[in-house]
């Protein structure tokens, strides 16, 4: 059992605590983990800004209040000595016997004799400084401004007043309390003054109750009212109650020993700040709606309810199911049927619309597709869908022979699979399942396609292997979703999956929805991320420049391919900046014909190169030549006349170029392209000594022209050749900072 912050042991450190708590209408459950985040980062900030010690900070909360709790506060602000930078010390006249006037005005707004005026050297040479002492207040005389500072400010995404002189805020504030130990703090946050008042759960009547201070207001919580304040803790106190139920469940005989919880800690997060009070229930639903898809069934329970799963040992789904309630006062039974009354109905409503749209084929759903928006003034989804059969057929090019056959089918019979996917990818859009459960989206689609096809899966054979790819793919073409979701499995479904994200991209621009700032309405952002992620799994040889061409074949009279290319760069930038340094990611990013697999594997090779022994040498050799050639330093078109090619550091430097495959042809693209990294890296380290030498014997710079061209040109070709490890000279320094 969790130990009370209220006991004994920690009465006295609470009577040291400052606490502010805003209490509002049912804040969104979505939306807590940032707001608390963002008012810990401005408690934190706060204390220290205000020279209250170290000690730790906690944001807690439930849906209807906010709390936050500055721990082991001193009793008096820490000293501080500040030094104030004046005028430059040629203006202060003779101190401190003949000041000049700036001197004694600086004295004057310093609060501070002439005599106390120093002078400092600086960076930008001699000033005038005073040093002062800041006064060090008593903690109660502060802790009233830094409370009210904490939540003012917050980021929100969307902010609302609610009367004249009251907000902004995210909802409604309703009372605001603040103790500074057993003494009550006078402040106003969004036009409430605050009060020694709280509020008890809605479950205990929502009444005001008189607050004497943080133990008590703890022990209120706590003790009273059985609110477990900190949404970690109630978390996994909801999670025990959850376990705790089915074994009692069980343990009657109204449930199988092998029936499961399925764990869903995003599902549990979310319920934890749904609830301040909560009771742990056991439902059902007839076992006649087990017949309906599993991912419907988990829909209506999961997302529309926020209710646990339960399976089987063999992970079919149960037709029991555990649900939290935020009443725990409530009559049981009530409750239960409540429950189970709205998950009937809308089980009812999806063997409904089930029904209805089997009438139909789902090809026939396709021409439907003529009425819904892909993007305005791009066309339809019946248009998008045409720009999908060219886009796949253009990707599977792409593809080689062993992942073809991979699949089980040959080039021919994919080719043909993948022109009537590209078509029936979107036709469950216009179901009616899908338009009332929006979020089953492609899932649907590939169930239909797979009850249309019955007797094909039946029967088997190359029929069966073609309607199961055909079936998946339709069901997992949106995947990627997020940055943390799972790709597609089956290669159809992966070339669907890239197909789509590039074509949202396309039409998004195409449109003039260009993402700017946090503006991002269409989430092309995260579309771009899931075309990056595709790429780098498959490792099929398309790069991003070829991509933004293929915009404009697809979206012809529209020109959006440097707008394309702009926007990917900047994206594929912040999509490695989550894990690398800044300038390890732009020392590695190089152009936009390369592989995206080249480039991650440049970045990888590039984040331990620095440990090399030869690091030293190759990185000082590509920042000399970048400095010393000129600009545009990958021109390889200089001349080279080796008969005039005649001091031997030269002639070393040609050798090395031709051993190396860097003359007459640039080599190293190849090399880069396969991943030979560490080939690439024994052949830069070869260049070391003879450049050096190079440089100390030779004139690059000849009058002669010829033998200048010449020259020039051993090093630009080195140079191109370096380039292909990356910009070195962005890592001569390297820092996780960046």
């Amino acid at each position: 059992m969790t130990k009370s912050v209220a006991s004994s042991e920690t009465r006295h450190a609470l009577d040291r605590t400052a606490l502010i708590e805003v209490g509002c209408e049912e804040l969104p459950s979505g939306l807590l983990p940032a707001l608390r985040a963002a008012l810990l980062k401005k408690a934190q900030s706060l204390r220290s800004a205000y020279r209250l010690g170290h000690g730790p900070v906690s944001v807690m909360g439930t849906p209807q209040r906010l709390i936050v709790v500055l721990h082991d506060l001193p009793d008096h602000q820490e000293p501080l000595t500040e030094t104030v930078l004046g005028p430059p010390a040629k203006l202060a006249g003779v101190l401190p016997d003949g000041p000049s006037p700036q001197a004694e005005g600086f004295a004057r707004n310093q609060g501070v004799e002439v005599k106390d005026l120093a002078i400092m050297d600086t960076p930008k040479g001699p000033y005038l400084a005073v040093r002062k002492i800041l006064p060090c207040r008593k903690t109660e005389d502060v802790i009233a401004e830094l409370l009210s500072r904490i939540p003012e400010g917050v980021p929100l995404p969307k902010a609302m007043r609610w009367g004249r002189d009251s907000g902004p805020f995210l909802r409604p504030v309703l009372w605001v309390l603040a103790c500074w130990g057993n003494q009550p703090v006078s402040l106003t946050f969004a036009g409430v003054e605050s009060r020694s008042v709280t509020r008890s759960p809605r479950s205990h009547g929502f009444l005001e109750t008189p607050v004497r201070g943080v133990s008590h207001y703890m022990s209120l919580l706590e003790k009273e009212w059985g609110v477990i304040p900190d949404p970690a803790v109630r978390r996994e106190s909801i999670e025990r109650d959850l376990d705790l139920a089915l074994k009692m469940e069980q343990g009657s005989g109204s449930l199988p020993r092998s029936v499961r919880r399925v764990p869903d800690p995003d599902l549990s997060a979310e319920v934890a700040d749904l609830v301040e009070t909560f009771r742990v229930l056991v439902g059902s639903f007839p076992e006649k709606y087990l017949s309906l898809p599993a991912p419907l069934i988990q829909t209506v329970l999961k997302v529309h309810q926020r209710f646990f799963v339960l399976v089987s040992e063999t992970s079919a789904l149960s037709n029991r199911f555990l649900a939290v309630s935020g009443n725990p006062s409530a009559d049981t039974p009530t409750v239960r049927s409540g429950f189970e009354k709205v998950v009937r109905a809308r089980l009812e409503d999806a063997q409904y619309y089930l029904a209805r749209d089997r009438q139909r084929t789902l090809e026939s759903f396709a021409e439907d597709l003529k009425g819904l928006a892909f993007f305005p003034g791009v066309g339809n989804l019946a248009d998008k869908a045409r720009m999908a059969r060219e886009m796949v057929l253009w990707l599977l090019e792409h593809v080689s022979d062993s992942d073809i056959r991979g699949t089980g089918l040959d080039r021919p019979a994919l080719s043909d699979s993948l022109d009537r996917l590209a078509t029936l990818a979107k036709a469950d859009l216009a179901t009616g399942l899908v338009r009332e459960f929006p979020e089953l989206e492609g899932v649907i689609g590939g169930h239909y396609w797979s009850l249309e096809h019955r007797s094909d899966l039946d029967r088997g054979g190359s029929d069966s292997v073609r309607v199961r790819l055909e079936s998946l793919a339709i069901a997992e073409h949106y995947h990627p979703r997020h940055l943390q979701d799972r790709l597609p499995v089956s290669l159809p479904g992966r070339v669907l999956a890239l197909a789509d994200k590039f074509l949202h991209q396309v039409g998004g621009f195409g449109a003039g929805f260009v993402p700017s700032g946090s503006e991002d309405p269409y989430a092309l952002r995260r579309a771009a991320v899931g075309m990056f992620s595709l790429l780098l799994e498959t490792k099929w040889p398309i790069s991003l420049d070829r991509l933004a061409e293929k915009a404009k074949e697809i979206l012809p009279g529209r020109d959006v391919s440097d707008d394309l290319r702009k926007f990917w760069r900047e994206r594929l930038q912040s999509f490695w900046e989550r894990e690398h340094p800044v300038l390890l990611v732009r020392a590695s990013i190089l152009s936009d014909s390369e592989w995206l697999p080249t480039i991650q594997g440049r970045l990888r090779f590039l984040s331990t190169a620095p440990s090399r022994a030869q690091w030293e040498g190759v990185s000082s050799l590509y920042t000399r030549l970048v400095n010393i050639l000129p600009k545009g330093g990958n021109d390889v078109s200089l001349p080279i006349d080796e008969t005039r090619i005649s001091e031997s550091p030269e002639r070393k430097i040609l050798q090395l170029l031709i051993e190396t495959g860097l003359y007459p042809e640039n080599g190293w693209g190849d090399l880069a392209q396969r991943g030979d990294w560490e080939v690439l890296w024994e052949r830069a380290t070869r260049f070391v000594e003879p450049v050096e030498r190079f440089f100390e014997e030779i004139l690059v710079n000849d009058p002669d022209p010829v033998l200048r061209s010449s020259r020039l040109g051993l090093l630009l070709r080195l140079l191109n050749g370096l380039e292909h490890i990356g910009r070195l000279n962005l890592l001569s320094a390297p820092s996780r900072e960046g």
